[in-house]
């Protein structure tokens, strides 16, 4: 062969093997294409080399016939149909909706205030000036009763002048014939000891006046009140007006605590109620106090209210400021209860998965109350021992809402006659060889029990394929229809075309003489 035509064949050789390479790259491309995002994403992640189920093996099976009672607005949600294996795989368990107290511990964080109660303000009622200063600085305990300070008031000096004037004349008209006279001697006295009074004089520096007759220049004013000044104005020299405040004097006997709850928990918070409470002060000891208010408004940033405890604090542990955890136990009585994570809560609508039997979970619309920790209260929806699913129900509510949006996506393949009502548990079992179904022919094998688990063998059964229409792919809808034989004890077999590889909704109709004796769907996906 000459070297020339060595070449040419070279070329055409390589040609070849481009054309080859160009047609395998394109069919894959279709598969992939072709293929839904999701089924994709399932045969990688739960594929037959890890081990774990595929296509039919791991989709639930779905009755379209029931439909969540949900609020408008809100998501579509089918029944969903899983047998023990599948339960098993997915972690679905069911527990029972029990009956019980509905007690509940609610835990905040609160200060601790003054008691309101017992705060005093101390001011005179007349002007002058401070000259000696008792009590002198910020903190200090004083007792009622016990001296603060002396003022000079050039009012209150007049006044005690005045006053020893109408006692020395009282005094000379006594022996007075004029009984007029007398009377209006008696009624100054009264009138300066009055006068006197009001500007917080103490019945025992009133007495002293009159019996010493002599005025002081400053009088000493004393402390109305037992507790610590909290607050202090008052120093030598100052000159005040009257009402000008010059101390506050705080009881601390008891003091509150003023603690925020969120409003879902307020309902069940009542004045009177005992609360324990620790501080990061004295670890390991735990003091008790009471509601005694509760506050008429909420807090818009936070939607907390505050609710006030009041402690006795006879030793003096509890300062103002300190910060407090407090914990308070209430009972709303009793009522209908589920685990909290039996509920799913969108926001705009709570929904359980309750147990029907025999796999089957409706999704069912309930009216949540209180949360008690790992129990919520159930108000409508629910009766007692219904069984609700407790795990995987994340599961159960995608693969219910998935159906009942594909059902509202593009007509799915309905069976006539098909109603909400009641209707016979009649047990539907699909498989197909291979399994999962590949592009092309497959065999399908159903087999139909009914509730007793004997076999059905004088039923039509019909097997549909139905893969909705992608636009974006400019795709239109697909379906087959299948019907198969009866072979014996309730199998049906038949073999039916699969028209591309991806996710299909299979349907399996069981009829008898046009009466629907049961359907079941589920999804598989084909390669």
């Amino acid at each position: 062969m000459t070297s020339s035509a060595r070449r040419r064949a070279t070329g055409i050789g390589a040609v070849a093997l481009l054309i080859v390479l160009v047609s395998t790259g394109y069919a894959l491309r279709s598969r992939l294409e072709i293929a839904p995002v999701f089924g994709e994403w399932w045969q990688t992640a739960f594929g037959r080399d890890t081990g774990m189920p595929t296509g039919q093996d791991m989709v639930a099976t779905v009755t379209p016939a029931t439909q969540s009672r949900g609020v408008p607005g809100t998501a579509a949600r089918a029944e969903v149909r899983l047998d023990p294996r599948r339960q098993q795989l997915v972690g679905v368990r069911t527990v029972a909706v029990s009956r019980q107290s509905l007690n509940k511990t609610i835990r905040s964080v609160g200060v601790v205030t003054y008691d309101e109660t017992k705060l005093v303000d101390v001011n005179v009622k007349l002007d002058g000036w401070i000259e000696d200063l008792y009590v002198d600085y910020t903190g200090r305990l004083v007792e009622k009763g016990e001296p603060l300070f002396t003022l000079y008031s050039p009012a209150l000096l007049t006044t005690q002048h005045e006053h020893v004037l109408a006692l020395e004349t009282r005094d000379e008209l006594r022996a007075s014939e004029d009984a007029d006279a007398r009377s209006y001697a008696e009624r100054m006295v009264a009138s300066g000891r009055d006068r006197l009074a009001l500007w917080d004089l103490s019945p025992d520096q009133i007495a002293a006046l009159e019996t010493t007759r002599t005025p002081q220049r400053a009088m000493v004013f004393y402390s109305p009140a037992n507790g610590h000044v909290i607050s202090k104005r008052a120093m030598e020299g100052l000159h005040i007006t009257a009402g000008e405040s010059l101390y506050q004097v705080a009881d601390l006997s008891t003091v509150w605590i003023e603690a925020d709850v969120y409003e879902r928990e307020l309902p069940v918070v009542r004045v009177g109620a005992t609360a324990g409470v620790t501080l990061d002060a004295y670890p390991g000891d735990r003091f008790s106090g009471q509601v005694v208010y509760i506050y008429p408004y909420v807090e818009e940033r936070t939607r907390t209210v505050k609710v006030r405890f009041e402690l006795p604090n006879a030793d003096g542990l509890l300062k103002p400021g300190m910060y407090a955890n407090v914990e308070l136990a209430v009972s709303a009585g009793a009522g209908l209860t589920v685990p909290v994570d039996a509920v799913l809560d969108s926001g705009a609508e709570q929904v359980v998965f309750v147990s029907l039997g025999d796999g089957y979970f409706e999704p069912r619309a309930v009216r949540v109350g209180q949360h008690l920790g790992d129990v919520v209260e159930i108000l409508d929806g629910l009766d007692e021992a219904e069984q609700v699913a407790t795990a995987a129900t994340f599961f159960l509510d995608s693969e219910s809402q998935l159906r009942a949006a594909l059902q509202g996506f593009e007509t799915a393949p309905d069976v006539v006659g098909t109603t909400s009502g009641s209707r016979e548990r009649v047990d539907v079992q699909f498989q197909s060889r291979p399994d999962p179904p590949a592009s092309g022919s497959n065999e399908f094998e159903v087999t139909v029990r009914d509730p007793a688990g004997r076999p059905i063998g004088d039923a039509e059964v019909a097997v549909v394929f139905f893969m909705a229409a992608m636009p974006t792919m400019n795709m239109p809808a697909m379906r087959t229809e299948t019907p198969l034989r009866h072979v014996a004890d309730g199998v049906y077999r038949g073999t039916g075309d699969v028209m591309t590889p991806g996710r299909w909704d299979v349907s399996v109709q069981v009829t008898r003489a046009g009466a629907l004796l049961g359907t079941t769907q589920l999804t598989v996906v084909a390669r």
